[in-house]
């Protein structure tokens, strides 16, 4: 592992921010931290970079523990939330400025700058300042500096946050891209789920300062370990008793369920059902137009469910009765989950 952290404990007064938190990161993967405010995500992000130092335990980079190595010497490239640009220095100079801290010489440093130019799509712009900027231009003139003195690790703190959606989402697609192609081992901290599954390689989910979880985007969406992690995804409803949907068969010691939107299947009553006998009767409570689907929120006797149906399909309409199939749920036992299929689908799925 090119990066790992082994037994981190790390408290601020009463509050423990890391307990025990171990983990390894492989060269060239771009990792997301995910997790609720004061999981300790952050926290984990600034113990690397050398911003704070943890209680007990070891860090180590590269196979050399950083424990005792200052911040400016650990070969780190920092990417701040707010950006944190220079305002009364120029594109150029922004990008340029750690490099001139370590007294590079100016042919070499016109040399990086002009390729970190190139690199983030502003050829033109050397000269402006960051007010003349927009806020995504802003944020990529911020990843340039960091990655000027070719960091061999490059750590970014909720990078997109102070981004409106259209060009946060340009972003993502733009630092996926070209963290890919430098090969730089970058963790990026982050509480937006969709976003970990679009950029990140890897997850690494946070909660209470423990790791949850750590995966792939597909493993941690679809194989979830716990039931934090299960809940944390998408817009999940919790049920205490899921024996109001038929045909589930019981789990021991089963404290409650998790259901998706994914998991539900929602019928208009003049439209063919299959398992007929495993559906429920539910009341249309309100629907949302989500562009390439419609979200419906569905009660069945006390459980209000979110559902989605494809905007190609008949619309169903509040207060309108239905018929709602639910295939599967994730049931809770403590804090670990399993997932159950609808015993009525046996070997066969009418779902794709």
């Amino acid at each position: 592992m090119y990066i790992e952290l082994k037994n981190i404990n790390k408290s601020f007064g009463s509050f423990k921010a890391s307990d025990n938190v171990s983990f390894g990161i492989e060269k060239g993967k771009l990792i997301g931290l995910l997790g609720p405010s004061g999981s300790g995500k952050t926290t984990i992000l600034r113990m690397i970079a050398g911003l704070e130092s943890p209680d007990s335990g070891e860090i180590i980079i590269d196979g050399r523990v950083v424990n005792n190595v200052p911040a400016a010497e650990r070969g780190i490239g920092f990417v701040f939330q707010n950006y944190a640009l220079f305002r009364y220095m120029t594109v150029y100079d922004n990008i340029a400025f750690g490099l001139k801290l370590r007294k590079e010489k100016k042919s070499d440093i016109k040399k990086r700058v002009q390729e970190l130019v190139d690199l983030i799509g502003l050829r033109g712009l050397e000269k402006r300042y960051p007010s003349q900027l927009s806020g995504g231009q802003r944020q990529r003139v911020a990843f340039a500096r960091a990655l000027a003195p070719n960091p061999q690790v490059l750590l970014l703190d909720e990078p997109f946050a102070a981004i409106d959606a259209k060009v946060r989402q340009e972003l993502r697609s733009w630092l996926k891209d070209m963290i890919t192609r430098l090969g730089v081992t970058s963790i990026f901290v982050t509480h937006d789920q969709d976003e970990a599954i679009e950029v990140a390689d890897e997850i690494i989910i946070t909660n209470k300062g423990k790791i949850e979880q750590t995966g792939t985007p597909r493993e941690i969406y679809t194989v979830p370990t716990t039931s934090f992690t299960a809940s944390f995804f998408g817009q999940p409803t919790m049920v205490k008793d899921y024996s109001a949907f038929h045909t589930f068969e019981k789990t021991e010691n089963a404290d409650g369920a998790i259901i998706r939107p994914e998991f539900v299947k929602i019928f208009k009553k003049n439209e063919p059902v299959k398992f007929r006998s495993s559906v429920s009767e539910g009341v249309v409570e309100r629907t949302s137009f989500r562009g390439s689907s419609i979200e419906v929120a569905v009660r069945v006797g006390d459980v209000l469910l979110t559902a989605r149906r494809n905007v190609s399909e008949e619309s169903v309409s509040p207060g309108e009765k239905v018929y709602v199939f639910v295939y599967r749920i994730l049931v809770t036992s403590g804090g670990s989950v399993q997932l159950i299929e609808n015993s009525a689908l046996k070997e066969e799925s009418i779902f794709i």
